[in-house]
């Protein structure tokens, strides 16, 4: 028994390496993409005879988030599928992109009306200093422009999950027990979107769709329930904001019947994640069938 453990220590540390790895791709094309930009608007201020507006320099980063965000996110998302395209790997057991059934696969989505509502719900209970900072580093997100649809409701989610579920959590998953790789792979993803507040509902987000893809062997539930949740966000973004607050009261309204209708509609799926035996996923003749298999390594697959 002990000759096994150096080669589990091995791996452990390799997975580890490897997460590292899809951690720096990910911000290193966010970095990237803003470096010219930010390079920009220093030479201007040592250039320039003015002083520098902080104001005018946070203003234009904001119009400009959204773009910048969508490009880092296709060019992490094209270097990703290339690399497994070149090696030759199937993106189904690379990037954990199993089929499911549909009952599993909606079950990201019907819960995230919910953990929307729940989110909304910790936001308000924080201090008020707290909501003035969450506020302002939000600025830049949203305003439902086309351009802030696509970034945040199609090209994030996609991409964030490929990386910290696809690839990070399914790594970690093969080499410790599932709840610590869910708990990790959430943490770093919380940690990667830098503000406090952000990171406390991106871990828990980080969790409940690392749970759903543990259960479904697949990153497609979370895919979709991340794109419902971003996409709830953006609505509420565009809904305007009046002394009454008629208009927020009547799409949280809605929100809530549809947090309530969604999980009930599909209940079989949730239900089927729940039991210890999940009968989610499609059988993939190749699929690994012991989840504590130490010796498998989607990398050299």
């Amino acid at each position: 028994m002990n000759e096994r453990k150096p080669d589990r220590v091995g791996q452990v540390f390799a997975a580890l390496g490897k997460s590292v790895c899809y951690v720096a791709l990910f911000l290193g094309m966010q970095v990237a993409v803003m470096l010219p930009l930010i390079v920009s608007i220093i030479s201007e201020a040592i250039t320039g005879e003015s002083v520098v507006d902080e104001d005018a320099i946070l203003a234009l980063l904001s119009v400009d988030t959204m773009t910048l965000s969508l490009i880092s996110g296709l060019l992490t998302l094209t270097i990703v599928l290339a690399f497994y395209l070149i090696r030759r790997k199937k993106f189904s057991e690379a990037l954990w992109l199993r089929p499911v059934l549909a009952p599993t696969l909606l079950t990201g989505a019907a819960l995230a009306p919910g953990l929307y509502l729940v989110v909304v719900a910790a936001l308000a209970m924080l201090p008020e200093a707290w909501l003035d900072s969450y506020s302002e580093a939000s600025a830049g997100i949203g305003g439902g422009t086309l351009i802030g649809v696509i970034a945040v409701a199609v090209v994030a989610p996609i991409v964030e999950e490929i990386i910290f579920r696809g690839l990070i959590l399914n790594r970690l998953a093969r080499v410790m027990p599932g709840w610590l790789a869910v708990v990790l792979s959430a943490a770093v993803f919380g940690v990667c979107h830098g503000h406090p507040v952000w990171f406390a509902y991106a871990f828990v987000l980080g969790v409940v769709f690392g749970f759903i893809d543990l259960r479904a062997n697949s990153i497609l539930p979370s895919i979709l329930g991340h794109v419902v949740f971003n996409a709830i966000g953006q609505i509420f973004s565009v809904i305007p904001e009046t002394e009454e607050g008629t208009e927020a009261l009547v799409a949280m309204g809605v929100l809530l019947l549809v947090a309530i209708v969604a999980p009930l509609i599909n209940r079989k799926g949730i239900a089927a994640l729940l039991r210890k035996t999940s009968a989610g996923p499609v059988p993939v003749p190749e699929q690994i069938k012991e989840p504590k298999n130490y010796d498998y390594d989607p990398w050299d697959e």
